[in-house]
């Protein structure tokens, strides 16, 4: 029989037996009962079953036994070893980890917005082409729809660009990284769409009164190109839909509205110049304009208050607290938890009361492991541990 070495009880000590105590899976609820539902039962199932999904991807974590073995590598003569479970330690020894979703996806980032870029660029050449050979306020609003996707695009690849710059001097000026450019990027474009339809707005309202009274025909070159832009827009917002980054979603809702707005630039023109009524193109032209500024106003206004440190959402901060709960039985309590935006994810900060016994050293092996732990949530950015050996000590931090 194999007794375990100092190292493994030390581990066995902090952590101790962490299994989870639920059998949550057993608690899900499925689709055939949700379906006999009322609509508010269904609702707040789904949550609950979306709730209790990520208590058992919390439970797959530490059941894997990483918080063991991030205190067992503390334990180590040497820290900056390169076979740790949950990341690699660097020649700084910082750790970092697999769970990271930013490197995960990056690839994808780069790709979503290269295509995107392409077909932006074919489909305002062929709106461009349309304008001239019509005089529809409908197609001029489309034809500004697909400049700003330019621009949007630009303006995204351009900010993915300096995040992913990575220089000793960017290091020096911007110690936590510029992943809050990427939010910035998609507000300054929000607010530069929504000043351009207000202005296609405008000029509809003007032909509305003062336009010519004849109804605009659209011919068979711009019936095609106009088909060909919903196509490609469908292909990139299917696509687009599933990168789980701020930027590609942008582009993603943007994809869809063009689909939407370019189907309507279509179906007014035709349909006013096939029942003779004139102003349904200047007509449709304001209500696209005005379907697009309500959309993106809605989307300034979110990456306004995740730059302001907006508290995270309620199960956001539920699991981040059962996390801290099963983490190691170590931890006594839990006295605080704050959660709230940095950009686009959070950042975390947890009072936890342990044993006033501990020794320095376990103390802060317990609490930078479990910081680590929090960390590897892909809609973490950044996690802070306080350790305290009481419950009833100063909470938070001075307000300003």
């Amino acid at each position: 029989m194999l007794l375990p070495n100092l190292h493994e009880l030390r581990a066995q000590y902090l952590i101790g037996n962490t299994k989870s105590p639920y059998d949550w899976a057993s608690l899900l609820v499925d689709e055939e009962h949700l379906r006999k539902m009322s609509y508010r039962e269904r609702k707040f199932y789904e949550q609950q079953n979306e709730l209790i999904e990520r208590y058992i991807e919390i439970d797959c974590l530490l059941d894997s036994d990483v918080s063991h073995t991030m205190i067992h590598q503390y334990s180590q003569e040497s820290r900056r070893q390169r076979d740790a479970v949950p990341g690699n330690i660097d020649e700084e020894g910082q750790l970092h980890l697999a769970a990271d979703a930013r490197d995960e996806y990056s690839g994808f980032v780069t790709m979503a917005i290269m295509v995107n870029f392409l077909i932006n660029v074919f489909l305002l050449v062929g709106k461009a082409a349309i304008v001239l050979l019509t005089n529809s306020i409908s197609v001029i609003a489309s034809l500004v729809d697909s400049a700003l996707d330019f621009l949007c695009t630009t303006i995204i690849w351009f900010t993915t660009s300096m995040i992913e710059s990575s220089s000793p001097s960017i290091k020096f000026l911007y110690p936590v990284g510029r992943a809050r450019l990427e939010p910035i990027g998609v507000l300054i474009f929000s607010i530069i769409i929504i000043v351009s339809f207000s202005q296609v707005a405008v000029e509809a309202v003007q032909r509305i009164y003062n336009g010519p009274r004849e109804p605009v025909q659209l011919g068979v070159p711009s019936f095609a190109i106009m088909s060909l832009a919903v196509i490609s827009k469908l292909f990139a917002w299917l696509w687009c839909r599933s990168v789980k980054s701020s930027a590609v979603q942008a582009l993603a809702q943007d994809a869809m509205s063009d689909i939407v707005f370019n189907l309507l630039s279509i179906l007014f023109p035709i349909t006013g110049y096939l029942f003779n009524f004139w102003w349904l193109d200047p007509f449709g032209a304001l209500c696209l304009s005005v379907y697009i500024i309500r959309q993106w106003v809605g989307t300034t206004i979110e990456h306004i208050r995740h730059l302001t440190g907006i508290s995270g959402e309620a199960i956001d901060k539920q699991v981040i607290t059962y996390l801290c709960v099963r983490f190691a039985e170590s931890i006594k309590q839990v006295t605080a938890i704050n959660v709230y935006h940095a950009g686009d994810r959070l950042h975390v900060e947890v009072d936890i009361v342990v044993d006033a016994k501990l020794t320095l050293r376990d103390t802060h092996d317990l609490g930078e492991a479990l910081q680590y732990a929090i960390e590897t949530l892909p809609m973490v950015e950044r996690a802070y541990v306080h350790m305290d050996y009481r419950h009833d000590n100063f909470v938070g931090h001075i307000q300003r």
